[in-house]
C-alpha cells in the first residue's frame, strides 16, 4: 500500500471513529450536578466524583458539573446543603431535613423542568458520603482496592428517591501504618491514598497513625540527647535479589523497601522522609474530611536516651529497640516527666493538623514497683465504694484473659502507675496545644480491663478511650462480660476490632461471626465507634464492608451484608452462597489457629523453623488444613460461575487460599522432618525438607502471580527471609552431614 493510500486509510478510521464518538455523544443523555458557587473543596471533589460515577451507573448517561442551574434540562443533581448550595435552598426551602454533622440526605424532588434530585449532608464530608450512598442504592459496591458496579447499567431515572439516614457508630476509625513489612509500614504514600479514597466511600472519618518508638517519624532532643533511632520494620532486612523466589515482583530492586524511604541511608535522611510521609497521609485524610489522630507509646524511647533516664530497662519487644521506666522512676520523677513531655509535644508540633493523640499504656508494663504509690495518687477522685487495690489484682489474676495471673497483676500495676503519671503530667493543659491554635483531643488506649468500671475517674478530664481488651475478635467476644463494665455514656469510648491479627500471621484471616456481635454490642450500648487493627488487607473486604454498613443499620447482620455485597456484584445467587460458605470455612480455620497456636504463623524469625521440633502433629492441623481447602475450592467455584468486576478479586482470593495450602503443607513436612531426625532416619528427614522446600517455593511462586500491592510483595520478601532461606540452609547442613 502506497504512503498515500495509508493516509487516506488513516483519515477514513478516524472519521469513522470520531463520527462513532459524535453519535455517542449525542446519544447520551446528560445529567447536570449542580454545586454551589463557593462550594467548600469537598463539595467540589464530590461532584466530580459523582460525575464519573454516573456512566458506570446509567447506560448512556454522562455527567457534567456546573455551578448555576441549566436553563434546559432533563436530569438535574443538586449537590450539598442549603448552607452551601443555593439552588437546593431555593428548591427545598424549609424541607430540609433536621442532620447532625453526620447526617445525608438523598431526595428526588418534583420541578416542571425535568427529574431532579439532591444529595446532600449535615456536613460537607457527609455530604461526599451521600454521593456514594447514592452509587450504592444502584448496586456500586466499594472495596479497599476498587470498586464492583453491576454488570448491566440501569436505565436513567432519578425518581423515588427518598433516603435519610445517621450512623448508630458515629467514630469509624481506620488505623494505618503499624510495624511489619507485611503492612501498610511498607504502603507507598500513593497506596495510603488510593486505600483511603476507598474508606471515604465507605464512610469511615478518623484515621489513627499508629507509630511506634524506633520509626523515623519524628525527632526530639532531651538533656543533650538526640533521638537516632529512625527504621522500619524493627530494623530487618529484606534482600530480594539472587535466589530469591518470586523476585519478579520486585521488578529488579536488591532489598524490599518503602518507595518513599529509596536511597535513605543516615537517620537523618529517614527521619526527614519519615515526616514527609505521614504529613502526606494526614493531608489526604483531611481532604476527604476525615479527624487524624496519632497513636504513640509516651513511656517507651529509643535506646539512645537511657543515658538520660537513669537505670531504665530494655522493655520487651522484638530486637529490643526501647527502653521502659522502672523501680529508679516513679509516677512523680521530674526527669521521666520531661521526657515524656518533650515527646509528645515533638509530635504536636511535627504534625500540627492533628486532632487527636492517641497514648498507649505498655503492654507489658515493669514498673509496678511504685502501684501503691500511685493509687494513692488516684484515690482521692475515686468513688467511695470503688474496689481497692488489691481486689483489683486479684481479679486481674483470677480472669482467663492471656494477661491473667502474673501477667494480669503485672498489667495492672503497670497501668496504675503510668494512669497516675499521666494525671501529673496532663495539669499542663499547654502540653496538647498544637500550633495551628486548636486543643489536641487526648484519647489513652490499652487500659487494663479491670480498671473500665474506674475510668471516668482515673483518666484525665475530657480524655477518650481506645480499648484493647484481648489479641482476636474471638477472645474479645469470649469475654464480653468486660465490655459491659465499660462506663460508655459517661467516657467516649472506643473498641479495638481485630479484624486479622499478626499472631495468627500471615495466612488469611476471618472474624466475621465473632464482629458481628461486637459490633451489635457497642451499637446497643452506647459506645462511640471502634478502631480497626490488620496487617495484611487482602481478603479482608467482606469484613470491612459489613462494618461500614452496620454502622448505619441497626439491623443489619454480617449475613445479610455479605449477601448485599456479593449478590449485587456478581448477580449470581449461588456464587454469592458459595462465598458466604467460603467465609465460614476460613473463619473456622482463623479459630482453630487462635485457640491452639496463637502465634503459628508470626512473621518474624524462626516463623517456620519453630515447628521444626520433634513433637507429634497436632490433630487440629488437619482440620484447620481441610478448613483452608473447602474455603479454596468455594472461592474457585464462585469464581468460575461469574463475570463483571467481582471476578479479578475473587480469583485474588482463591489464589492467595492457594497459597496457605502450600505454606502448611511446608510446616507439616518440617514436623515430619524434624520427627524423622530424632529417629536416626536422616534420609528421611533430608527427603520431608526437600518436601517442605518445593511447598515454600510453590507457595511463594503463588503469591508472586497474582501480587497487587506492598503488603503481597512484603509477605513474599518475609517468606523468603523467614521462611525459604532458614529452610534450605537447613536442608543443605543436613544434606551435606549425610555426606
Amino acid at each position: 500500500m502506497t504512503r498515500s493510500r495509508q493516509h487516506v486509510s488513516r483519515l477514513c478510521l478516524f472519521g469513522i471513529a470520531f463520527c462513532s464518538w459524535a453519535s455517542y455523544s449525542a446519544a447520551a443523555q446528560r445529567v447536570h450536578v449542580v454545586i454551589g458557587a463557593n462550594a467548600p473543596k469537598i463539595e467540589q471533589y464530590a461532584a466530580d466524583e459523582l460525575a464519573a460515577m454516573l456512566p458506570r451507573l446509567f447506560a448512556d448517561v454522562e455527567g457534567v458539573v456546573a455551578t448555576k442551574m441549566p436553563n434546559r434540562a432533563a436530569y438535574i443533581i443538586m449537590i450539598g446543603s442549603p448552607a452551601t448550595n443555593p439552588e437546593i435552598k431555593r428548591a427545598i426551602g424549609s424541607g430540609w431535613p433536621v442532620l447532625s454533622d453526620q447526617g445525608l440526605v438523598l431526595k428526588s424532588h418534583e420541578s416542571s423542568r425535568g427529574q431532579q434530585l439532591i444529595i446532600g449532608g449535615g456536613s460537607p464530608t457527609a455530604t461526599l458520603w451521600a454521593v456514594y450512598e447514592f452509587g450504592h442504592h444502584l448496586g456500586a459496591r466499594y472495596l479497599l482496592r476498587g470498586d464492583m458496579y453491576p454488570n448491566t447499567p440501569k436505565s436513567l431515572s432519578l425518581a423515588d428517591f427518598d433516603h435519610m439516614s445517621e450512623p448508630q457508630l458515629r467514630t469509624r476509625t481506620w488505623r494505618t501504618i503499624n510495624d511489619f513489612a507485611v503492612g501498610p509500614e511498607s504502603w507507598s504514600i500513593e497506596e495510603h491514598r488510593r486505600v483511603l479514597k476507598q474508606l471515604a466511600k465507605l464512610k469511615f472519618n478518623r484515621l489513627l497513625l499508629q507509630v511506634y518508638p524506633w520509626q523515623p517519624f519524628v525527632d526530639y532532643e532531651f538533656a543533650g540527647v538526640k533521638k537516632q533511632t529512625a527504621m522500619l520494620w524493627y530494623g530487618e532486612q529484606y534482600p530480594v535479589d539472587g535466589e530469591t523466589v518470586g523476585k519478579k515482583v520486585f521488578r529488579g530492586q536488591t532489598r524490599f523497601e518503602n518507595p518513599h524511604f529509596s536511597g535513605c541511608t543516615t537517620p537523618t535522611e529517614m527521619s526527614a522522609a519519615g515526616k514527609s510521609y505521614v504529613q502526606g497521609i494526614i493531608a489526604t485524610a483531611k481532604e476527604l474530611g476525615m479527624s487524624v489522630g496519632i497513636g504513640i507509646s509516651p513511656l517507651e524511647f529509643p535506646r539512645e536516651f537511657q543515658r538520660v533516664l537513669p537505670e531504665s530497662r530494655v522493655g520487651r519487644g522484638l530486637n529490643s529497640l526501647t527502653i521502659i521506666p522502672t523501680a529508679e522512676q516513679g509516677p512523680r520523677d521530674a526527669t521521666l516527666r520531661k521526657l515524656v513531655a518533650t515527646k509528645i509535644r515533638a509530635y504536636i508540633k511535627t504534625y500540627p493538623d492533628l486532632d487527636s493523640i492517641y497514648l498507649t499504656i505498655p503492654e507489658f508494663p515493669e514498673w509496678g514497683q511504685h502501684a501503691h504509690a500511685a493509687w494513692n495518687i488516684l484515690k482521692p477522685g475515686l468513688a467511695k465504694d470503688a474496689p481497692s487495690l488489691e481486689e483489683l489484682l486479684q481479679t486481674a489474676s483470677d480472669r482467663s484473659l492471656i494477661a491473667s495471673g502474673d501477667r494480669g497483676i503485672q498489667s495492672v500495676k503497670g497501668n496504675i502507675v503510668a494512669l497516675a503519671f499521666l494525671k501529673e503530667l496532663l495539669k499542663d493543659e499547654s502540653l496538647l496545644e498544637s500550633p495551628n491554635g486548636h486543643a489536641v483531643n487526648l484519647v489513652i488506649t490499652g487500659i487494663d480491663p479491670a480498671l473500665y468500671s474506674l475510668l471516668p475517674f482515673v483518666i484525665p478530664e475530657n480524655a477518650g478511650t481506645l480499648h484493647f481488651v484481648d489479641y482476636t475478635a474471638r477472645r474479645v467476644l469470649a469475654n464480653r462480660e468486660m465490655l459491659e463494665i465499660v462506663p460508655a455514656k459517661k467516657v467516649e469510648s472506643q473498641l479495638i476490632l481485630t479484624l486479622a491479627d499478626d499472631n495468627v500471621g500471615i495466612l488469611p484471616q476471618s472474624a466475621t461471626a465473632s464482629l458481628e456481635q461486637l459490633v451489635s454490642h457497642l451499637k446497643t450500648n452506647n459506645w462511640s465507634g471502634f478502631s480497626t487493627r490488620y496487617w495484611i488487607p487482602a481478603e479482608l473486604d467482606p469484613d470491612i464492608y459489613h462494618l461500614s454498613r452496620a454502622s448505619w443499620d441497626v439491623r443489619l447482620t454480617a449475613e445479610a451484608a455479605h449477601k448485599e455485597l456479593w449478590l449485587t456484584a456478581t448477580g449470581n445467587e449461588s456464587a454469592s452462597n458459595r462465598l458466604w460458605m467460603a467465609r465460614q470455612h476460613l473463619e473456622h480455620a482463623t479459630n482453630l489457629i487462635d485457640k491452639n497456636d496463637l502465634g503459628f504463623a508470626f512473621p518474624v524469625q524462626g516463623m517456620l523453623m519453630k515447628h521444626y521440633i520433634a513433637s507429634p502433629i497436632p490433630q487440629w492441623w488437619e482440620e484447620a488444613n481441610e478448613s483452608y481447602t473447602q474455603y479454596m475450592i468455594e472461592l474457585y467455584r464462585a469464581n468460575g460461575a461469574i463475570a463483571g468486576d467481582a471476578k479479578p478479586i475473587l480469583f485474588y482470593y482463591a489464589k492467595r487460599g492457594e497459597y496457605v495450602l502450600e505454606y502448611l503443607a511446608a510446616v507439616k513436612a518440617v514436623r515430619e522432618a524434624a520427627l524423622a531426625k530424632k529417629a536416626g532416619d536422616t534420609e528421611m528427614a533430608i527427603e520431608q525438607l526437600e518436601v517442605a522446600l518445593e511447598q515454600m517455593y510453590n507457595c511463594i511462586n503463588t503469591l508472586s502471580d497474582v501480587a497487587r500491592d506492598q503488603s503481597d510483595r512484603g509477605l513474599i520478601a518475609v517468606l523468603n527471609a523467614y521462611a525459604y532461606r532458614p529452610l534450605l540452609a537447613e536442608y543443605e547442613r543436613l544434606a551435606d552431614s549425610e555426606e
